[in-house]
């Protein structure tokens, strides 16, 4: 089969997923933005995509190229905004679980209870990390058993063992595998990983920022100040800022994929202006679409044509999917292996399908950009731990001990399992145990790890 025969297969499987993408992802969007002080986020996103997909969808159907081609390049740049507020709102969660877990193991310190039989509770938790064959989650329960643990290293050992790590990525042919591992390691420390690029709408953003800002205040305080107890209600505004981020991300996620089924449709439609003429779903998705796109943005509609087009949405959806699901992995992965076996010249004429490939992802931010594979050399490595170590330092500059430790105790968690063996473990749990400044640490130590196994 021709390199062109798998790309219009591609493209034609593309197409037609991303109409039952689309209506199923339309359909599972909530009717309103969800309450709390994150809900002008939420509100601004949902209006603005589905004013720009009925547009759209209005255009496919007229046969209106260039406003098409428009509306997908809005579609494209809000889908930006997106990411970039749900990378903020992850920022803001993730330092309220820290600041949440140094509350409760400051006020656990303070607490008088019988002492904890460090051998006796050793033994058994090493037996539950251990009791699964899987490696990988014997993995993840060390990585829990770290995050358990207050970190009490100093911060040359601490920076020594990511420094350590990140030369392992020397000279790997793909510099993605240590972006990645960058990036973990910067939300783990409620990090920013690099300025904006996009448009948010500051004031509507300033806003959520304040209402997040409210709750995480009074916590920063708490963790300074050199009281054991916590206020219930400082404990109470990082979990409801945790339930309002989690809605907020979940809600956007939503939203994001709707972005990607739109555009996609829109981007194949631009490369090919007759491929919904060869569809088997479109004819079918697009009148469905209309009318849901219709009713979400608030406008009146026939109840009966908009049941039919419901049941038919449904039917595509069962008739569909899962031979369309089998179709595209076998030929992105063909198309994928001739590109391999291409100059980047030749290659560049692939580009627009495999962007079409990317929305298609099952992630809601995944890149849309190509970006060829470049070897990790020394400087990169150099360069990527100094810009680490840097943002780390200026992170835990003029911290409450407690905080640090917990930052410490996060980022270390997401390092590669360092342990060589089950005494390295045993060993590491002891002394972190005996470290303890308190039986209360101690004993809340014990209870998160257990909670984790």
């Amino acid at each position: 089969m021709s390199i062109k025969s798998i790309e219009r297969r591609l493209c034609s499987s593309f197409y037609d997923m991303a109409w039952l993408n689309l209506s199923a992802g339309i359909e599972n969007l909530p009717e309103e933005a969800g309450q709390g002080g994150l809900r002008a986020l939420k509100e601004r996103e949902r209006q603005t995509f589905l004013t720009a997909a009925k547009t759209l969808v209005e255009a496919l159907a007229d046969g209106d190229a260039d406003t098409a081609g428009t509306l997908t390049e809005q579609l494209l740049a809000q889908r930006s905004v997106v990411a970039e507020t749900v990378e903020r709102l992850s920022r803001y969660r993730a330092e309220g679980r820290l600041l949440r877990n140094a509350l409760l193991r400051k006020e656990a310190a303070a607490q008088d209870t019988i002492p904890v039989k460090v051998e006796d509770e050793v033994r058994e938790l090493l037996g539950k990390m251990f009791s699964s064959e899987d490696p990988m989650i014997t993995n993840l329960r060390i990585r829990s058993m770290v995050a358990a643990f207050p970190a009490r290293l100093t911060k040359t050992r601490f920076y020594d063992r990511i420094a350590g790590y990140l030369s392992l990525y020397n000279g790997q042919e793909d510099s993605e595998g240590l972006n990645a591992f960058r990036y973990r390691l910067y939300s783990a420390a409620a990090l920013r990983d690099g300025a904006s690029g996009t448009a948010l709408n500051e004031d509507e953003w300033n806003g959520s920022a304040a209402f997040a800002e409210s709750l995480l205040a009074p916590a920063r305080q708490a963790v300074a100040s050199g009281d054991g107890e916590v206020d219930d209600a400082i404990l109470e505004g990082l979990q409801t800022l945790n339930t309002e981020i989690d809605a907020a991300v979940s809600e956007l996620e939503g939203i994001a994929r709707c972005i990607n089924a739109a555009a996609a449709i829109g981007l194949l439609t631009g490369m090919n202006p007759e491929i919904s003429a060869d569809s088997s779903v479109a004819g079918v998705l697009l009148p469905a679409v209309k009318q849901q796109l219709i009713r979400a943005v608030g406008e009146p509609v026939d109840e009966a044509e908009y049941e039919r087009a419901a049941e038919l949405a449904h039917g595509a959806m069962e008739t569909y999917f899962e031979p369309l699901s089998v179709l595209m992995e076998t030929e992105t992965g063909r198309l994928q292996a001739e590109i391999d076996k291409m100059d980047d010249e030749t290659a560049e004429a692939y580009i627009p399908v495999m962007k079409a490939a990317r929305l298609m992802s099952t992630s809601a931010f995944a890149s849309l950009e190509h970006v060829p594979a470049v070897a990790v050399t020394p400087e990169r490595v150099e360069e990527c731990r100094d810009a680490l170590i840097r943002d780390l330092d200026m992170r835990m500059e003029g911290q409450p001990k407690a905080l640090v430790r917990e930052i410490m105790g996060n980022v270390l968690a997401e390092l590669p399992v360092w342990f060589e063996n089950r005494t390295e473990v045993m060993e590491y749990m002891l002394q972190s145990l005996q470290g303890c400044r308190t039986e209360g640490e101690r004993r809340f130590a014990v209870r998160l790890l257990r909670a984790a196994l």
